[in-house]
């Protein structure tokens, strides 16, 4: 809301200042660089319910929080921030998403190489890498949200990641709080 003490225009600036950079590099860097900048699809329940208690969901986006769990997460509810919500974990699930599969297709198309034997190639699967300049919001549990954070973006990419592959595929530590991720494995 307008005057609200979160620095929400924050996430603006970053992704001006990112694209600013990658435009200043020379056209051989820029092709190097493999970068697009993407809208944030909005995450489903589904998604959601990955890891967080669905009644808890259901809940929040029918505008049914309590005052009390309002004030803790810090914002008050509105159709525009459920928006903004869903499409802050819908980015986050969509760039591991992208940074998987793109790994996925390195590792094969390298694997073909190998087994053919087609000229030399360097191994370069370890390079895929995806990023969500307005995700992060992991001050969330599974069945209340606080600090800013209804659900955890990153605990549930993860979860989408376990249930689509069956294989580890992100882990995200933050050293600088002490709040832990659900992760169900």
């Amino acid at each position: 809301p307008p005057g609200h003490r979160f620095p929400i225009g924050k996430y603006r600036e970053v992704r001006i200042s990112l694209q600013s950079k990658i435009e200043a590099l020379s056209q051989d860097e820029q092709s190097r660089v493999d970068c697009d900048f993407r809208i944030s699809p909005l995450a489903t329940v589904e998604q959601l319910i990955t890891t967080h208690d669905e009644h808890y969901v259901q809940r929040y986006l029918n505008g049914k929080m309590t005052e009390l769990e309002n004030r803790n997460i810090g914002f008050p509810w509105s159709l525009q921030h459920v928006n903004r919500t869903l499409s802050s974990v819908g980015g986050t699930v969509a760039a591991a998403l992208s940074a998987w599969e793109k790994y996925c297709k390195r590792h094969e198309l390298i694997q073909k190489k190998k087994h053919n034997r087609q000229g030399s190639f360097e191994d370069t699967t370890h390079l895929c890498w995806s990023a969500h300049v307005a995700g992060g919001t992991h001050h969330a549990f599974k069945d209340y949200g606080e600090g800013f954070c209804i659900f955890s973006d990153i605990a549930v990419a993860a979860n989408v990641l376990l249930q689509k592959y069956p294989a580890p595929a992100l882990i995200q530590q933050s050293n600088n709080h002490t709040q832990k991720n659900q992760l169900s494995t």
